[in-house]
């Protein structure tokens, strides 16, 4: 029997012609195949389709079900054919490590995750322009409405794979101060760059930036149109140039600029991000980007691994190892055949026939089948949920208070830092939510230790975790006039300086990194004292965000200072010209010390220096008079110092020294007043 064209559809060249594989699969060109084999037409039965292939590139079964040769760690799958002789047996399923990709090949292993490196972004939100560079363990402080959420924003827009590129996910809200004149443009950059290629034996390309431009069409019948343009750009900020095509005989391979950002690029910088809200349903195995996903992929993909095995009993009673993965195929086979009942039969049956009549095929006569098919190792993962137990009754974690889901969250996250997972990006928002002092101590040093193979940038509002010697660590995020910037130190971390923070830097004195203004003391008598000044001035430091830090000594006060004005904070530094730090006949090296404080003083970029000429207690003398001050003295008596100055400070006889109230009012300064 011969299959030739005819009809009207068919063109005088082709009438006549053998009937190709193509045409007879095809639905319209099998409309105008007709078979003639002496008792008229019938009809063809269809072949199976079989689409040209570029060479090197992968078939769709082999990207999705795992059989992908330029992958070593891979096991190959059953072959379709003795798949569809088992309807029971499901085809494994195998989890990449979620550093790696599908496609995205690189010619040996990475040395080291990919990280990001830094950010770049142009009239997003609060943020209209900022440019930062991302350390591995990054803090990020600053107060209420600073725009400290922008920039994880900002990040999640770009590397969250479920934003995809779809327009809407940007608005006019989006735009900084809603200005349709403005376009928004983020870029993020990595180290070490990826590498991308799209063919086996194609040279692969340098991939350092992924960037997002929130536009408008300039051309064509969208002009004016918002559009999101997605790009993957090389170190000098280019679309490179892939191999599509390996050629043929007298044709050169055909190479063409990267389009946009394949999902296997997406793919090979994994992002898991923990928001305030703290629903565990965010972070379950079955919510696609969760930490706890992230977690079973890895446990997915060691299942696979040959020497999982588990020892059954034969029917002859003998025990024997076999691959876990092949146990776990039989059971859910047997599984399977359980839950087929007569309905369910009746159900696959139908589905199938009227399947098969919409397509114009027969079962029988074209050997395509359809069935059900049980879940894969994955996906039992997937669907496991966490279950409280309390006295006999058993509830789901997802719908208990919001504190206890806390808790279980931040479990997960001590549990991906045992499991000792790496190469992911994490963002995490305020992580000291629910926790008391302990805990967050407790939560930030599993912080550093997540951060030795992972990058960590989280923001935070308690001082517990940035009570660091490693203050590069930290971004100060402020707001002005002309939207959020960032200040980072630049203040050169040796050894001795490092060594010094990380013995005073504690949580107390780390609150120097929220304040507005910073007023730093020698000791405990000043940071006592000067608050109740401040009360019988009517001014609420607290309110201010104001912030007095003693450091523990003169000594002291430049290391402090240094560090402050390094992150541009207004900084005041009061000292006592001769101090007890310096004795046994060194009023030289003290002198010497006064003066590099004193040259520490820049009014115009908000630092102010104050010396006072005699001790603390000695200026309150003053201001009090002798006698007046021995009566307020001897009401205080078998106090230590700064407690016995505290209670003076408070009392309603006790005047308010002048150099006092000019300090204070600098430090929290009226609304009316723009001090400097």
């Amino acid at each position: 029997m011969d299959a030739t064209w005819k009809g009207l559809g068919a063109g005088p060249r082709a009438r006549g012609r053998p009937l190709t594989r193509a045409a007879m699969i095809h639905p319209r060109r099998r409309a105008r195949a007709v078979c003639f084999s002496g008792r008229g037409p019938v009809r063809v039965r269809p072949a199976r389709r079989r689409c040209r292939r570029v060479p090197g590139s992968l078939r769709r079964s082999e990207r999705f079900f795992g059989r992908d040769p330029r992958i070593s760690h891979r096991h190959p799958r059953p072959s379709s054919r003795a798949t569809n002789k088992r309807p029971g047996l499901t085809r494994p399923r195998f989890a990449l490590p979620f550093w790696s990709s599908r496609a995205c090949y690189s010619s040996g292993p990475r040395e080291r995750p990919v990280r990001l490196k830094s950010l770049r972004v142009e009239n997003f939100r609060s943020l209209q322009t900022l440019t930062i560079e991302l350390p591995q363990v990054c803090a990020i402080v600053g107060p209420n409405n600073s725009g400290k959420s922008n920039i994880l924003e900002a990040i999640r827009r770009v590397l969250a794979p479920e934003w995809g590129p779809r327009t809407r996910d940007f608005t006019e809200d989006d735009v900084y101060l809603r200005d349709e004149t403005l376009d928004i443009e983020i870029e993020c950059t990595f180290e070490p760059p990826l590498e991308y290629r799209r063919l086996k034996e194609a040279d692969p390309v340098q991939i350092e930036r992924f960037r997002f431009v929130f536009d408008r069409y300039k051309i064509g019948p969208q002009t004016g149109t918002r559009r999101l343009e997605q790009s993957s750009l090389n170190a000098a900020g280019e679309k490179p140039t892939i191999m599509t095509s390996y050629g043929r005989k007298g044709a050169a391979p055909r190479f063409e600029p990267l389009i946009g950002i394949p999902q296997d690029l997406r793919d090979a910088v994994p992002l898991v991000h923990i928001g305030i809200d703290r629903s565990l349903r965010r972070q379950l195995p079955s919510a696609q980007y969760s930490l706890l996903r992230r977690i079973f992929e890895g446990i997915n993909e060691r299942l696979h691994h040959p020497d999982q095995t588990v020892k059954i009993r034969d029917r002859q009673g003998n025990e024997k190892d076999v691959p876990r993965i092949e146990r776990f195929q039989q059971l859910i086979t047997m599984a399977m055949n359980l839950l087929r009942t007569d309905e369910f039969n009746k159900l696959e049956t139908s589905i199938k026939r009227n399947a098969l009549e919409q397509l114009g095929l027969d079962a029988d006569a074209d050997a395509i089948d359809l069935y059900f098919t049980p879940l894969g190792t994955m996906d039992f993962y997937k669907s496991l949920d966490i279950i409280i137990k309390d006295h006999g009754f058993a509830i789901s974690a997802t719908e208990v208070g919001e504190g206890f889901q806390n808790a279980i969250v931040l479990a997960v996250l001590r549990a991906f830092e045992e499991t000792r997972r790496s190469g992911a990006i994490l963002l995490i928002e305020e992580p000291e939510m629910f926790l008391h002092p302990q805990m967050q101590r407790s939560l930030y040093k599993t912080l550093h230790k997540i951060g030795e193979t992972n990058q960590v940038i989280y923001t935070t509002h308690s001082p517990h975790f940035v009570s660091v010697p490693d203050y590069r660590d930290v971004l100060l995020v402020r707001r002005n006039e002309e939207g959020t910037y960032v200040v980072q130190s630049s203040l050169s971390a040796d050894n001795k300086r490092r060594q010094k923070f990380l013995k005073e830097l504690d949580p107390e004195r780390s609150e120097l990194f929220f304040a507005k203004r910073l007023l730093l003391v020698e000791g405990d008598t000043e940071k006592l004292a000067l608050p109740e000044y401040a009360a019988g001035l009517d001014i609420d430091l607290d309110r201010a965000g104001a912030t007095i830090v003693e450091v523990g000594g003169k000594r002291n006060l430049k290391d402090f200072a240094e560090l402050a004005i390094s992150f541009q904070i207004p900084t005041g530094i009061v000292y006592d010209k001769d101090s007890s730090d310096f004795r046994d006949n060194r009023e030289e090296e003290e002198e010497e010390y006064n003066e590099m404080l004193d040259s520490l003083a820049d009014e115009e970029n908000g630092v102010h220096v104050w010396c006072l000429e005699n001790k603390f207690e000695d200026v309150v003398r003053a201001a009090a008079g002798e006698k007046n001050y021995q009566q307020l003295a001897q009401k205080y008596p078998g106090l230590s110092k700064p407690t016995r100055q505290r209670l003076i400070a408070a009392d309603a006889e006790m005047p308010i020294p002048a150099q006092f109230e000019e300090i204070l009012t600098w430090l929290a300064p009226p609304p009316e007043t723009k001090a400097k």
